[in-house]
């Protein structure tokens, strides 16, 4: 039988745009000690680009879902006010805004009753950023010119700039509460979640209350790739940025979705039919990393947990949940919690 030839690459010169020499380091280590591209280095340049078209989902099922999500904040606006002391000024600090649409409508809600006291989100991508500034100068054209967009990664040190007191003197005196905000499930696509949280704990004051929304596990009406790996998909364009920007063939694996039980992880993975290397710069030396036939590379991951291990792992975080809402779709949720005392 005649051996494969193997297909030997370099990343596309999109790459080598996008990413400055630390984030190429950061990817080839996630490729050769985790056989992962990270997917939140897919939200950058083209793969942005890919990530905005891709929210127009054909299938119903998906589109009521991100509905649900999108206006969980919204129709819980009251109640999450009720976290705070009475007539106390809000700010929203939005980590990963993507669109902005989860939170746009409590930004409504907020300016309507005078308890807007700012809005600050931070993101690593600057396509991103600039989508989400369209989307408020266009909803809030009196209010945009206040509201902050900050490019930095909120995982590492930039988020103390994020959540760095604001001199600009507050309605009436009064010191304003902070909404942390991870929403449409922005929490659970990183590889550990649970360093996210304690991060975002430790920068967090007392007064602070974090907002996340999530689709959990409810035990019922579960996809099939949850029992058995689906070939072929189900997946979105975006998803495969990664690899696109590594100039990897599509024609060269196939991808794969599935449920790894062991990590409580919905998955999407490319399964390799042909040997690929890749070549990478990496500052002043050359990396190689190799696939051969059956190797996968993970593309996507969303830890999925039902809402007591939701609840479990905010408090391992020292995180007190304070509101767990579901949507009109019981796999959505609405969690409020604050530095447990």
């Amino acid at each position: 039988m005649t051996a494969i030839q193997q297909h030997a690459v370099t990343p596309s010169g999109s790459f080598s745009r996008l990413y400055s020499t630390a984030q190429v380091g950061a990817i080839v280590d996630a490729l050769s000690r985790r056989a992962e591209f990270p997917y939140e280095m897919t939200y950058l340049g083209d793969g942005s680009e890919m990530w905005r078209d891709g929210e127009a989902p054909s299938n119903p099922a998906h589109a009521s879902m991100l509905a649900d999500l999108d206006t969980l904040l919204t129709r819980h606006a009251e109640q999450l006010l009720a976290l705070a002391p009475l007539s106390t000024p809000v700010q929203i600090v939005d980590l990963g805004p993507g669109t902005t649409r989860p939170v746009r409508g409590l930004i409504r809600h907020l300016l309507d009753g005078a308890r807007l006291a700012g809005y600050r989100a931070i993101d690593i991508s600057a396509e991103l950023l600039e989508l989400a500034g369209e989307n408020l100068r266009t909803d809030f054209p009196d209010h945009a010119a206040g509201f902050e967009l900050c490019r930095g990664d909120f995982t590492g040190p930039d988020l103390a700039r994020a959540l760095a007191a604001d001199d600009t003197p507050a309605h009436g005196g009064a010191d304003p509460v902070r909404f942390v905000i991870l929403a449409g499930g922005t929490l659970y696509n990183f590889p550990d979640p649970a360093q996210v949280l304690r991060h975002v704990r430790r920068a967090m004051d007392d007064r602070d209350v974090l907002l996340l929304t999530l689709r959990i596990d409810t035990g019922v009406d579960r996809p099939p790739f949850m029992d058995q790996v689906s070939v072929g998909g189900p997946h979105k364009p975006q998803q495969l940025a990664g690899l696109d920007l590594l100039a990897i063939d599509r024609s060269w694996y196939v991808t794969e979705t599935g449920f790894d039980r062991s990590r409580s992880e919905v998955f999407v993975r490319a399964r390799f039919l042909e040997p690929v290397a890749v070549t990478f710069d990496v500052g002043p030396e050359q990396r190689t990393v190799s696939f051969e036939p059956g190797d996968t590379v993970l593309v996507w991951r969303y830890l999925y947990h039902d809402g007591a291990a939701v609840a479990e792992q905010l408090k391992r975080c020292g995180l007190q949940v304070r509101l767990f809402e579901h949507g009109r779709d019981s796999q959505v949720v609405l969690v409020a919690a604050t530095p447990a005392r």
